[in-house]
């Protein structure tokens, strides 16, 4: 979220900085480079999300962007925060992303969200485009977000249309940490595909971890009214879990 008369100048050194998604980065990792890349980072085989160590993206590589059907604008009307904080001119018109500047932000659960618009994120312990808002500020070079706007932004993200197929919930569910296209490994370097259909149950149901600037140790969970069991299902589905 961001003012368009500094976004501008911000953007073009930025870049390349993660921006909010569905986990958070730690402040110890590594300088990203300007293109993905494989590694053995994350946590193995029983750490992390639970999944198998897989392949390790740097942004803006790991930015899921949807489109079509996936993008389907919200029948409410526009909250004037998402407009005043400047958060379509990163995260598009209807929180769709925009290709190599931000992800998309469709249903992010609400506390994670809080958190990563009311804190910023960091990388390697330099800011990124995604400053921290406060609820107030004095200083006019400060952009700031009430709660009850930011509410009403996060309400009308949440209460977007969803996508309908396997793989538009997983890019607009999964994709941002576990990889933009398929659950081989994303931003969190960490393998889903093939998962048992338990396994991944109990992670998306209880999450993982306490603090969300942790990226290989924390994930939001989500509740059945965020994610249905049958959506959930069809996620399993498209990442080929295991019964």
């Amino acid at each position: 979220m961001k003012k368009l008369h500094w976004l501008a100048t911000i953007a073009a050194i930025l870049i390349s900085a993660p921006a909010m998604t569905g986990c958070s980065s730690p402040d110890t990792s590594p300088p990203p480079p300007t293109t993905g890349g494989t590694g053995t980072g994350g946590t193995g085989a029983t750490g992390g999300s639970g999944g198998a160590t897989g392949v390790q993206l740097q942004p803006p590589n790991t930015y899921t962007i949807l489109s079509g059907a996936d993008a389907t604008p919200n029948s409410m009307p526009t909250p004037s925060g998402w407009m005043t904080g400047g958060c379509n001119t990163c995260h598009q018109a209807n929180g769709e992303g925009f290709a190599q500047l931000a992800p998309e932000i469709r249903h992010t659960p609400v506390t994670y969200a809080t958190w990563v618009v009311r804190n910023g994120r960091t990388w390697n312990g330099v800011a990124t485009s995604m400053v921290a808002f406060p609820m107030s500020s004095a200083d006019p070079k400060v952009l700031a977000i009430s709660d009850a706007d930011l509410t009403a932004v996060l309400t009308w993200l949440n209460t977007a249309p969803k996508p309908t197929t396997g793989a538009g919930l997983y890019k607009d569910f999964c994709g941002n940490c576990h990889g933009p296209m398929t659950g081989t490994g994303g931003i969190v370097p960490i393998k889903v595909v093939g998962l048992t259909r338990a396994a991944i149950t109990q992670k998306v149901r209880m999450g993982e971890g306490t603090d969300p600037s942790m990226r290989n140790l924390y994930m939001p969970p989500h509740t059945t009214a965020e994610l249905t069991d049958a959506e959930l299902g069809m996620i399993m589905d498209y990442v080929m879990a295991a019964p």
